[in-house]
């Protein structure tokens, strides 16, 4: 199952199923643990199928009944279904409720179950044995609206929540919950500002409509959510007792830690609240530079990545939202990094703004491959664009302005030439774009760094595969099973944890790889928890043509693990999408489950762009008849051959070597 990397991404998410995935495990008792814990480091889908047998291997999700059961937690359900798995006896039948149950030839089951709000009682029954198991599910109850007729504001409800530093200009949103039919504002300093209530519901909002119509907001749909990929309505779409509005910061707005304060007139009565958020204005922008390599920088605070910056480079701050730092790249193209990220060196506040001329482009080789310099003044923020049809990188630099009159060629070298050509343009006030053509129509991997303050992009050559040696002599792969140790990943039926599948598939995948020639480097051999930066600097050290994430799938609330399940993979960078779409449907072919898809996914282990990285998920392992397969050794075996085909075939190494065959996928030259 994935796990995801949170850095600040809380506000994101939106995505609930990355809250709804992270099964957290009791730490279990089954040999194979006990195996782990003696410092046996290699546990085999043997070992894994031996513990198998529900329900004496999995105590901590079996009571008194015998029944097991894995999910749902504990937690509360935001969706108004969810589903029961778990394990029961081989050869015996189940109810839920009274209705009958799916239960897989070897004791696993699933069976999704409607919820009302609030708590509601479960009860599962075996036959012949008459055992029975009692489980309570509470699914969340949608808040209250506020009753018409009296005078109150929701102090929770109120924006803005958190700090914020602006400059004129800005948009200030603001809502909160309050007595419907009632007349609301806000006081900012000596700013008042009106506020409506989109879905109707008083009549002050009313007479405001027939005035105008235009633009009316209660079309915002405001309850949606997200799980897996999918939308769903979580609340209601347009509250009755919302209020919404916005201000636009003016010149003359002079504010120093400003709380909003919400006055809530209704008939006789009136009642104020003030936002927990504070309000600050900024007289003058001020200079950062970021602290640490890999600095992450996003859309919004806690939204979407963009290109990661190295140390060093200079940002200009006009604005700040609790801990995050809004960066002004160039005019009207905002990002924001985190406040710990930076260095603000106060002494420096009065130095010149960030930015630098291009005079020249130089083209040139290094041992990872091909290298594209920008000599600069300074390090200056960038964004790098991969693009596979036409084959090239497309590479933004912020705050620079074109005086390029050379672009130089790379010297004569044994290694294939992988730029055909490099072009640049001045797209805007402050941003240079660098355009680097690929001879090839496949790429292997790229990055950028500093070289003082010299920008530089380095593209990675192709594996050098052997003519004559094995199948994937020469290449180099980094397998990362994911999880381990305290980290369990998703729990299967009868509670044989996610992590262990993952391991003793990629250790059979290790064998498959080596017999053929490929040199393996391993994040983890055995049950040890190793953190996702971890993993992605083992890859990188290695430097390796490519990184396998291999783990297995489950599925958040509101879902039908017997129809939503099967095989998929996962990639980030375009240069990955080939590679990932076979190892879907080479793993299909082998272990026989459906096709679930190849998307693009926001994720630790296919972020990396210094090679192909890509993230399998070989089956469900809350579906009983795949996860029979994927505690078994046979089947683990034949996820690790459908990995092994989808790189043979990747690369053009069929059965002969003589000659290296071909594909659109292939780079060798």
């Amino acid at each position: 199952m994935i796990r995801y990397k949170k850095v600040a991404r809380t506000s994101m998410l939106v995505m609930l199923v990355f809250n709804s995935f992270l099964f957290v495990a009791c730490t279990s008792s089954t040999r194979a643990d006990k195996l782990e814990r003696s410092g046996q480091a290699k546990v085999s889908g043997d070992k894994i199928a031996q513990v198998a047998t529900p329900p004496s291997a999995t105590p901590q999700f079996t009571d008194q009944s015998g029944i097991t059961v894995v999910y749902p937690r504990a937690d509360k359900v935001p969706a108004a279904s969810t589903y029961i798995a778990g394990a029961v006896n081989k050869g015996s039948s189940l109810t839920c409720n009274g209705a009958p149950v799916r239960v897989s030839p070897e004791g696993y089951f699933a069976h999704v179950i409607s919820l009302k709000p609030g708590v509601n009682s479960v009860t599962l029954q075996e036959q012949p044995s008459g055992r029975s198991r009692e489980i309570k599910i509470e699914r969340e109850v949608p808040v209250a609206a506020i009753a018409a007729g009296g005078c109150k504001i929701d102090a929770g409800s109120l924006q803005p929540k958190s700090d914020r530093g602006i400059v004129s200009g800005d948009t200030i949103e603001l809502s909160a919950r309050a007595t419907p039919g009632s007349e609301l504002f806000v006081l900012i300093g000596k700013r008042k500002i009106s506020l409506h209530a989109p879905a109707g519901g008083g009549s002050v909002t009313r007479k405001r409509r027939k005035k105008s119509s235009a633009g009316s907001s209660s079309h915002v749909n405001r309850g949606l959510d997200a799980a897996y990929g999918k939308v769903y309505q979580r609340s209601a779409a347009a509250p009755g007792d919302l209020y919404v509005g916005s201000y636009k910061v003016q010149p003359d707005d002079s504010w120093n830690g400003a709380r909003v304060r919400y006055v809530l007139k209704s008939l006789s009565k009136s009642t104020s609240s003030l936002s927990d958020g504070k309000l600050t204005t900024l007289a003058q922008p001020t200079f950062a530079e970021t602290s640490h390599d890999k600095t992450i920088v996003r859309v919004g605070p806690g939204l979407g990545r963009i290109t990661p910056l190295p140390k060093g480079v200079r940002v200009l701050i006009d604005g700040w939202q609790d801990d995050s730092m809004r960066c002004l790249y160039a005019p009207n193209h905002h990002y924001w990094i985190k406040r710990e990220d930076l260095f603000q060196d106060q002494s420096q506040q009065s130095d010149s703004a960030p930015s630098s001329v291009a005079r020249t482009i130089n083209i040139g080789a290094d041992d990872y491959g091909a290298t594209v310099t920008v000599p600069l003044s300074q390090k200056l923020p960038f964004l790098i664009e991969q693009q596979m049809k036409p084959s090239r990188l497309v590479m933004r630099i912020f705050g620079v302005t074109a005086d390029t009159d050379w672009i130089t060629p790379a010297p004569p070298t044994d290694h294939p030439q992988l730029v055909d050509t490099v072009a640049w343009k001045q797209v805007g006030d402050g941003i240079y774009e660098v355009s680097v053509q690929l001879k090839s129509g496949s790429q292997w991997g790229f990055k950028a760094d500093y070289n003082d303050a010299n920008l530089v992009l380095h593209i990675k050559a192709p594996p050098k595969l052997q003519a004559n040696g094995n199948r994937l002599q020469g290449l180099k792969i980094c397998v990362d099973p994911g999880h381990g140790g305290n980290e369990s990943g998703a729990i299967g039926c009868s509670g044989l944890r996610e992590a262990d599948m993952n391991l003793g598939i990629s250790l059979k995948l290790k064998t498959l790889l080596e017999a053929a020639g490929a040199q393996v480097t391993m994040t983890r051999s055995d049950n040890r928890e190793v953190s996702l930066d971890e993993r992605v600097d083992i890859a990188e050290a290695a430097n390796v043509d490519i990184l396998l994430s291999v783990h297995n799938n489950s599925l958040p609330d509101g879902r039908d693990p017997w129809t939503e399940h099967g095989t998929s993979t996962y990639w980030y960078h375009p240069q990955a999408t080939q590679l990932a779409r076979l190892f879907k449907n080479d793993i299909v072919k082998q272990i026989g489950f459906p096709d679930f898809g190849s998307r693009f996914q926001n994720l630790a282990l296919t972020r990396p762009s210094g090679m192909l990285a890509v993230l399998t998920e070989t089956g469900f392992v809350v579906n009983p008849d795949e996860y029979a397969q994927l505690i078994s050794d046979s089947g683990q075996e034949k996820a690790a051959q459908g990995m092994l085909a989808s790189l043979i075939e990747y690369l053009g190494r069929g059965p002969s070597v003589k000659g290296v065959v071909k594909h659109s996928g292939a780079a060798a030259q």
